[in-house]
């Protein structure tokens, strides 16, 4: 217990300081976004369950005057204490980060409540679009952002959030914004993942339309409407409200995205994407040698 308790620590600041760059880089977006996903959700309850046992060192407190023997204590006190207020900190953080986000999700499923179609159309100038998960999915677009595009690209931009409907985006988002409360080190995750649903999204839509130029014309004109837009208004706050979600279309690395479609799709590189959930795996490997050094010290001091 006095290495592998720790071990998990590091592994989550390794695969928050690598795990980003390698998944946007070389990675196909899917595999990176799924490989984000699992090895910071892995990794965020691997480093929890270790500050739960530093934590729980504590006893060595209170089973002496329950036993009468003594606590072989492996971790100091002061330590331990750390544990408990970090902790502490994670789960108020993930408490409040959830009730967020369920009641972004609230206010943007009570927007669309007037609408009864799939497609819910904003009388707003200010271009913007994104969908909103929950009840089979929304699909809500500005009429400033259908007049900015032409015909053919506005195929491009329906098809783009109806993908992130039928491929669960959200919970992605969901998964990696859960991890990143609980652990802090793995904030450097967020912004990789939602970059990852968009090319995800991207790759659905150029593939859809069957013409890569087509998207990325599509997603940069989308994009420099946005950016004439005035600012202030209440429709620019509401697209910015949001924008915490990995569903809006032209708000996320628009000049990779347009890059990357103007490119072949990133070849698989399974090997990889190994390598990076191995270290999540390493993690949850260390805990279980460190739950059974707890569990004999427990059981020595019992017995």
């Amino acid at each position: 217990m006095h290495v592998a308790v720790y071990c998990p620590l590091l592994c989550s600041l390794l695969f928050a300081a690598v795990g980003p760059r390698l998944a946007v880089r070389h990675l196909p977006p899917g595999v990176g976004m799924w490989t984000l996903s699992l090895g910071a959700g892995l990794s965020a309850l691997a480093s929890t369950w270790s500050l739960a046992l530093l934590a729980g060192t504590l006893l060595d407190e209170v089973l002496p005057d329950i036993t009468g023997r003594r606590f072989r204590d492996p971790v100091n006190d002061l330590v331990a204490i750390t544990a408990v207020a970090l902790l502490l900190v994670g789960l108020t953080r993930l408490v409040r980060s959830g009730l967020g986000r369920v009641r972004l999700h609230r206010e943007l499923r009570r927007s669309c409540a007037h609408s009864r179609g799939p497609v819910v159309v904003l009388a707003d100038q200010v271009p913007h679009a994104f969908a909103v998960p929950g009840g089979g999915g929304r699909v809500v677009v500005s009429q400033g952002m259908l007049t900015a595009l032409r015909a053919a690209e506005r195929r491009v931009l329906f098809a783009h959030e109806r993908a992130h409907l039928r491929e669960k985006h959200h919970w992605h988002s969901a998964a990696v914004a859960a991890a990143a409360a609980l652990n802090p080190l793995l904030i450097p995750v967020r912004a990789a993942s939602t970059h990852l649903c968009e090319r995800c999204a991207d790759e659905s839509a150029a593939a859809e339309v069957g013409d890569r130029g087509l998207a990325a014309s599509s997603l940069a004109r989308a994009a420099l409407a946005t950016a004439a837009a005035p600012c202030g208004s209440p429709a620019t706050r509401r697209g910015r409200a949001a924008q915490p979600l990995p569903l809006h279309y032209h708000h996320t690395g628009i000049s990779a995205r347009v890059v990357a479609l103007q490119h072949g799709p990133v070849p698989g590189r399974p090997g990889l994407a190994a390598v990076l959930l191995g270290l999540a795996c390493v993690a949850m490997i260390a805990d279980v040698d460190a739950t059974g050094d707890f569990l004999g010290l427990i059981l020595g001091a019992v017995h």
